[in-house]
């Protein structure tokens, strides 16, 4: 593969690794939406979505990859420490200022989609915690009620009963 054609395919790989993560923040956002609103089948059909992105952002992954190993190859890099900062060093305008033009775009997509993901991790904690709080309140027995007796001096009777009964 000549030089030129192996830096345009880094390129047009790293452009398609950017257009999925803009959808992945896409449907992140969306998420955050739903999850506000509570409502479920909504993200059902939104985790179904991230798993579809999820998979192609491997298969893209590999290619770049795959790129970036024949590169290494070929301008003799050691592959472990390949970076696209080194790729940029490497080769020549107009290649260089389009590398630059995507790392620096890929770069802001991916802390803005961490930014999102950190939210929506609260978000699913805070629903955790309410679920629990709730399944505590109702397994939980219910208050003793006070019951006085004939010198009107307040008599408890323990009374274990919880609001859900489950028999074993």
């Amino acid at each position: 593969m000549s030089d030129v054609k192996l830096a345009e395919n880094i390129i047009t790989a790293l452009q398609y690794e950017y257009k999925t993560y803009l959808e992945v923040l896409t449907v992140a956002e969306t998420k955050t939406d739903c999850l506000v609103k509570n409502d479920a089948q909504a993200i059902a059909s939104i985790t179904e979505q991230e798993q579809k992105l999820a998979d192609q952002t491997v298969k893209l992954n590999q290619v770049r990859e795959q790129l970036l190993r024949s590169f290494s190859e070929k301008y003799n890099q050691d592959y472990q420490t390949l970076t696209i900062n080194k790729v940029k060093d490497i080769v020549k305008d107009p290649y260089k200022s389009q590398l630059v033009n995507i790392q620096k775009k890929l770069s802001d997509v991916l802390t803005r989609l961490q930014s999102r993901n950190e939210i929506n991790e609260k978000l699913i904690e805070n629903a955790i915690k309410y679920l629990d709080f709730n399944l505590q309140l109702i397994a939980a027995p219910a208050p003793a009620t006070p019951t006085y007796g004939k010198s009107g001096l307040e008599e408890s009777k323990s009374n274990n009963i919880s609001m859900i009964d489950i028999k074993y």
